[in-house]
């Protein structure tokens, strides 16, 4: 189970057996309307929302922990995960719910997931294609969770920010794990397999879609085939 110590060891590398660390850690969420008890709840921002805005409202919900980017949070204490220094001294005296501040929260969430995946035995199945990916990976782990205790990635959790979530869904029970890898130029299948780590990939097909992102046909298949090279 995931803990607040995980979070501190992979985003500051800070050991220890302080009280506050082995708190548990339900789930990992980035819209504050999905937190619960014992939620971390990480503040993204992008070009139309901001998660800081809704830090307040994670709390209230139930989050244990909040990892944020800047603390212009008024009312709210704080861990400072960019100086282990400090950070050593501040866990001292430091109540739980808390801010995690780090320099980037996309970075720190991606950060974990890696993580997080380095330290579970499962087997990973990544699943990339032009067409049919979705589809392919519902099969594949109806097929695995007749026999494995199987977790998928949810929706069209296939991205920088829906596949680092779905890594962070795994528990050491898990045995397998059917994750979907999306495309839209060079060097991001490969970034998601850093993270994710499979030890088998499925290439559904190839066809010039998102051509206008990716540049060309022939760019599809370079970042298609990065998932192949990814594999053991």
């Amino acid at each position: 189970m995931l803990t607040i110590g995980h979070v501190l060891k992979a985003l500051s590398d800070l050991d220890g057996d302080n009280v506050l660390m082995s708190k548990s850690i339900a789930d990992v969420v980035i819209d504050s309307r999905k937190v619960s008890n014992d939620s971390l709840f990480v503040a993204l921002t992008d070009g139309k929302e901001d998660g800081h805005n809704y830090v307040r409202h994670a709390f209230d919900s139930g989050a244990v922990a909040v990892i944020v980017d800047r603390v212009d949070l008024s009312g709210f204490a704080y861990l400072d995960l960019t100086d282990v220094n400090l950070l050593r001294e501040q866990i001292k005296n430091v109540t739980l719910p808390v801010c995690l501040l780090v320099t980037d929260t996309l970075q720190a969430l991606q950060d974990f997931a890696r993580y997080w995946r380095d330290h579970l035995e499962v087997n990973v199945v990544g699943i990339t294609g032009s067409i049919g990916k979705t589809t392919t990976k519902e099969l594949t782990a109806s097929v695995l969770s007749k026999r494995f205790v199987t977790l998928k990635s949810e929706g069209n959790f296939n991205n920088e920010i829906g596949l680092p979530l779905s890594v962070l869904g795994l528990n050491n029970k898990h045995e397998f794990a059917v994750l979907e890898m999306g495309f839209y130029k060079k060097g991001e299948i490969d970034f998601l397999c850093g993270i994710a780590k499979p030890q088998i990939g499925v290439i559904t097909n190839v066809y010039p879609v998102h051509v206008e992102r990716a540049g060309s046909l022939e760019n599809i298949v370079a970042g298609k085939a990065e998932l192949v090279q990814a594999l053991p």
